[in-house]
């Protein structure tokens, strides 16, 4: 194994752009994969969050949506600074992030309809589990 070169100190290329720092390929390929993983995670939590109704949970969910598509964007620059194509994943965070956005917002407009008595077509668990109690009528 041969022992890195010292950075000449006259070289214009600063300590992160180079392959093994924040700047070069190896983090240009952690923030892709991680976007993918957190693009895949915010789309599984879009569709199988229990809400219960609960519109502000929609908000977390989008968060988490535009956090994968923000982490795949600071991959694409590293791999063009560094001569590389851009890596699938990166464009497929980006996607699967605007899906789980796009879940969340039809879910915050189905809790939003349905508290003003319109149906929209939703899976049960974003829904109340029971109307409210009223007094006097067993449940």
């Amino acid at each position: 194994m041969s022992e890195p070169a010292e950075q000449d100190p006259r070289d214009p290329t600063p300590w992160w752009q180079d392959q093994t720092d924040v700047g070069g390929l190896g983090m240009a390929r952690l923030f892709a994969w991680a976007a993918l993983f957190m693009g895949v995670g915010a789309l599984g939590i879009a569709v199988f969050a229990p809400l219960e109704g609960d519109a502000l949970r929609t908000v977390w969910i989008a968060g988490f949506g535009t956090v994968a598509i923000w982490v795949a964007g600071m991959a694409a620059p590293r791999y063009r600074r560094e001569g590389f194509r851009v890596s699938w994943a990166v464009p497929a965070a980006m996607v699967l992030g605007g899906l789980a956005i796009l879940v969340a917002a039809y879910a915050f407009v189905v809790i939003v309809a349905a508290s003003g008595g319109v149906e929209l077509p939703a899976p049960e668990h974003w829904l109340p589990s029971s109307a409210p109690a009223r007094p006097g009528v067993p449940t």
